[in-house]
């Protein structure tokens, strides 16, 4: 687990408003380009920057180059109760994009997967970069995510470079079932095999492999049927 947190460089970003402008500014760093790539925000009143990440767990997004390129932060317990009129944080936050940053062309968990995928192992597709890292950590190390958005032709293109053969194995919901379904289309125009692990109502992949065990998952990815026979099937459950 050490090893899979240090290789996807995740960390924490501290409870304050302008830690990390004040350390960068301590180093002579243009704030200027900080705000460029995502890491502050101009304040809306007066002059200077806070910072946009603030007490979340940090997953940095690397490019195929090994370069960090943006950050993702979930959300974490607030240390103090919020007030009752005050809004909950959204879930995760992600770095906008950048002259570095494209979202529709990074595919989070790449650069982390590409050993296991020359090896001939299924790329995974799971919906969130948390999922991702859980389940490197338990061994499957050729998952990887589209990071906030919905999957592309361009993220396809991507995979398509060390594999064509991909199992999407997202949420068991309502939302996992429709991203699937609008995945057919870049999946077959980016030239890849795609099958579905069709998760038990409710699950993730991380709630799955905890609970149901990391062999019974390998089997579920094992057996996966095409993504036409997954669509056929679930047409055929719906109510009409």
């Amino acid at each position: 687990a050490a090893a899979v947190l240090k290789s996807f460089h995740v960390g924490y970003a501290p409870d304050g408003w302008d830690g990390l402008a004040t350390h960068l500014e301590s180093h002579g760093v243009d704030l200027r380009a900080a705000e460029a790539v995502g890491l502050l925000a101009p304040r809306k009143q007066g002059s200077g920057y806070y910072d946009r990440f603030r007490h979340r767990l940090m997953f940095s997004v690397i490019d195929l180059q090994g370069r960090v390129v943006a950050f993702s932060g979930r959300a974490l317990t607030p240390p103090e109760p919020p007030s009752a009129d005050a809004e909950p944080p959204a879930k995760y936050i992600n770095s906008p994009e950048s002259a570095i940053y494209r979202k529709r062309e990074t595919v989070f968990g790449l650069f982390q997967a590409r050993t296991a995928l020359r090896n001939a192992e299924p790329c995974l597709l799971v919906e969130g970069n948390f999922d991702v890292v859980s389940l490197h950590a338990r061994g499957f190390a050729s998952a990887v995510a589209p990071l906030g958005t919905a999957f592309t032709v361009e993220q396809g293109r991507q995979i398509r470079r060390f594999t064509t053969d991909v199992v999407f194995l997202f949420d068991g919901d309502a939302a996992g079932r429709k991203a699937v379904r609008a995945s057919r289309q870049p999946a077959k125009d980016s030239g890849l095999v795609a099958r579905v692990a069709r998760l038990p109502d409710g699950m993730d992949p991380d709630d799955f492999s905890r609970v149901r065990g990391a062999e019974a998952l390998g089997q579920m990815i094992r057996i996966s049927p095409t993504m036409l026979d997954h669509l056929i099937k679930e047409t055929l459950e719906s109510p009409f």
